[in-house]
């Protein structure tokens, strides 16, 4: 997807219609602005565009949850637009508690936004990519989708759901012109100097409280002072530029945590996670 040379870079990125969803903070808004400083069309997407910075891009209201609200999103960027050359799935949620505590309708909800949005979002891009035989897609899973974080058992399982409809999506779609690529982040500063912005379960268990607390505690400064958000954009970059995108992108400095899969068995994985994001006092 990228001609030799700069002069040919900077000609595709002109040419190139990114849209990038969740893009009014953290990742996703510095995603858009470094798409945008290299000379992409960009348009992000945040549930209320409505006053929110933004910086060489343009923010289209969307809430992934709502077909409707997908379809209209879709059809104004066209409209502008022309076509969509890349998506980029990043808009997300979670829930926080242990996985029996999480109400099971909490828990469609959030499947709703991870998995369903990103399917909502890739098939109405899809018609117009399949026509021109071109297209990428990047969705966002999670180093959690690997190695499952306790206490956000929903959310790594929604990840981990993203990763696989990825993976069959790509082999349905290479024939016809089309990539996908899943971008695996560890923690991240998405929104630096504010509270661990996640939904908390109604119910609450005391078996599980203390370490619950450890384990959110670990969480909560990895959203405040973790690897900085433009080390993922970085990472869209360089996937819209390859000619030929990886499945798999992890990012952050958790990637260390999946190479032990690699050569510990499961069990000492385990240990070493428990460890990690509920450690003893």
């Amino acid at each position: 997807m990228s001609p030799n040379g700069r002069r040919g870079r900077t000609a595709l990125a002109q040419r190139l219609i990114v849209l990038v969803t969740g893009a009014n903070r953290g990742i996703g808004k510095a995603t858009a602005a470094l798409l945008g400083e290299h000379g992409y069309t960009v348009f992000g997407t945040a549930r209320d565009p409505a006053g929110a910075d933004t910086d060489g891009y343009e923010l289209v209201q969307l809430d992934v949850t709502s077909a409707e609200s997908v379809n209209s999103c879709v059809s104004a960027v066209m409209e502008r637009a022309g076509q969509i050359d890349v998506l980029v799935n990043n808009a997300a949620a979670s829930v926080i508690g242990a996985a029996e505590e999480t109400d099971i309708n909490a828990a469609r909800v959030l499947f709703d936004t991870n998995l369903f949005g990103t399917a909502r979002m890739v098939n109405a891009v899809l018609p117009a990519m399949r026509q021109r035989q071109s297209g990428l897609i990047i969705n966002f899973g999670s180093l959690g989708a690997t190695l499952p974080i306790p206490f956000h058992g929903y959310l790594s399982a929604s990840k981990a759901a993203v990763t696989t409809y990825s993976d069959a999506l790509r082999l349905e779609l290479k024939p016809l012109g089309v990539n996908v690529s899943v971008i695996e982040p560890g923690m991240t500063a998405t929104h630096p100097g504010e509270r661990f912005a996640q939904i908390r379960v109604a119910r609450s268990i005391d078996d599980y409280t203390e370490r619950e607390q450890r384990a959110t505690a670990v969480m909560q400064k990895g959203q405040s002072s973790g690897a900085d958000p433009r080390a993922v954009a970085q990472t869209v970059l360089r996937i819209i530029r390859s000619s030929t995108p990886a499945p798999y992108y992890p990012v952050g400095r958790e990637k260390w945590l999946l190479r032990l899969t690699r050569i510990l068995p499961p069990s000492a994985v385990e240990s070493v996670i428990s460890r990690r994001f509920a450690p003893s006092k």
